[in-house]
């Protein structure tokens, strides 16, 4: 048995709609709107959804324009 401070059932890395666009500061219009065009990974646990939260910072980094490497912004070298 574990001992684990958080409430049984619970598990941070597992997100709702609701905790989704807030981590992605989104509205939740625009959460399910990116679902149904497959934008966004979900699992679908009867008829409640729920986002893996290295999921969506997989997407938020893909996302990046500019530099292809963070050190590109620290020694302000392109990649090449």
């Amino acid at each position: 048995m574990t001992n684990d401070s958080s409430p049984v059932g619970t598990n941070p890395d597992l997100l709702t709609a609701q905790e989704a666009a807030a981590y992605l500061r989104i509205p939740l219009g625009s959460l399910y709107v990116r679902i149904s065009r497959k934008q966004i990974p979900f699992a679908k646990l009867g008829r409640l959804l729920r986002f893996r939260r290295s999921d969506l910072e997989r997407l938020l980094e893909s996302q990046y324009k500019g530099a292809e490497h963070e050190e590109d912004l620290l020694t302000g070298q392109r990649a090449g």
